[in-house]
């Protein structure tokens, strides 16, 4: 019993460090004073990535985020130790700004990233294999189905994270016209800089002058 009360002692002792530290968990899992944060956020039950505020981005959630998150946070790169992990995706830009689309007329749907929020695969990514909603994902079926959108690392987990019967996802070989490399493994790192910088180099083919990120240090902004 003492026992007992003892853990219970100790994890609500770490709860209220965490949460009430300036930029709460997020700030906390940042530190080196906290090598349980290793342990409490990774692996298959992520939060994981953070917003620019410092708030943890949800496994699933029916809304979407309402400030760029800071996907380099979620790195194993140990290289990205020399930089500012500040490589920001900002969701209301890339999903109502035409500017930002890979034609430069119609906005990027939702699916170019939450690919399996649909009912199969298109044409050319049968590589899709576990697609799990009724409808194509769009901003008017997720407010009506109240069907929650998985995050990234639901299927692309950190590097370090322990192989399961389906992580790590089987390497893709994209089809020639894509013009993608055979992905590899399809760490969450991976997935991220695979789906970015084909999108962000058709866009700078469609349009020389724009200013999609086409270098490392276009996101990651080198240490002065």
């Amino acid at each position: 019993m003492k026992l007992k009360l003892v853990i219970i002692f100790c994890l609500l002792f770490a709860y209220l460090t965490f949460t009430t530290l300036p930029g709460g968990v997020a700030a906390a899992c940042g530190s080196t004073s906290f090598p349980l944060c290793s342990v409490l956020f990774d692996g298959i039950k992520p939060p994981h990535a953070v917003d620019i505020s410092g708030k943890v981005i949800p496994e699933s959630s029916t809304t979407q985020p309402d400030k760029p998150i800071i996907l380099a946070k979620d790195s194993d790169d140990s290289s990205r130790g020399q930089l500012k992990p500040e490589a920001a995706f900002d969701h209301s830009k890339h999903s109502t700004d035409v500017t930002y689309s890979l034609d430069g007329k119609t906005v990027t749907t939702c699916v170019e990233c939450h690919h399996t929020d649909q009912p199969t695969a298109p044409k050319g990514q049968d590589y899709l294999t576990k697609l799990d909603r009724k409808e194509v994902l769009t901003a008017k079926q997720l407010e009506t189905s109240k069907q929650a959108v998985n995050s990234c690392r639901v299927c692309h987990f950190k590097e370090s994270t322990e192989p399961t019967d389906v992580y790590p996802p089987p390497s893709v070989s994209y089809p020639k016209k894509s013009g993608k490399r055979p992905s590899g493994t399809l760490t969450n790192e991976v997935a991220y800089h695979i789906n970015c910088n084909s999108c962000h180099d058709a866009v700078k083919v469609r349009n020389p002058k724009s200013k999609a990120p086409q270098d490392c240090y276009d996101c990651h902004v080198k240490k002065q």
